[in-house]
């Protein structure tokens, strides 16, 4: 199930508001406050669209530049020791830390198999308990499903093995 809307490079949640029996939603990614409504899917995909149309008319108006939705950068915090190990495993992968955590990014959210899998740990592999990868489990025992992936653990590459 999809509960987005796409419009122009703009993206919205949408949900169900049951006490006004209506559809509800808010444009996300953008500093202003993009919210519209309908009473059917086709309602509120007409305002939705309409909303975008008016963000951006006001904008040209204003000559105002409209917020894009992402920019390719954001901040992350995460624990130091993350970071440490994090910037490590980068350097033995002779990369940036930002090459190596778009990397990982990349990793998590493909939808396609093939490719490298980054694991941030320094536990054996068979310490690491449950990762779904493809649509697969990387098991914590020594059994390793995933046929076509690749998977770095300590800086070294090597391939999954069948069970």
């Amino acid at each position: 199930m999809n509960s987005m809307l796409e419009y122009k490079g703009y993206h919205a949640k949408i949900e169900f508001d049951a006490e006004d029996m209506i559809f509800v939603g808010e444009v996300f990614g953008v500093r202003d406050s993009l919210n519209f409504h309908g009473r059917s899917i086709d309602e509120l995909t007409a305002m939705f669209h309409q909303t975008i149309d008016n963000y951006l008319e006001l904008c040209a108006e204003l000559g105002r530049q409209p917020d894009k939705e992402f920019k390719g950068s954001f901040n992350v915090r995460i624990a130091p020791a993350l970071h440490r190990q994090a910037a490590l495993k980068a350097e033995q992968g002779h990369m940036t830390l930002n090459q190596y955590v778009e990397k990982a990014i990349e990793s998590a959210v493909s939808e396609t198999k093939g490719g490298e899998v980054y694991i941030l740990s320094d536990r054996p592999l068979k310490a690491v308990s449950q990762k779904w990868t493809d649509g697969e489990i990387l098991r914590s025992d020594s059994c390793y499903q995933a046929p076509g992936r690749q998977y770095r653990l300590r800086g070294e590459l090597f391939d999954a093995k069948p069970c």
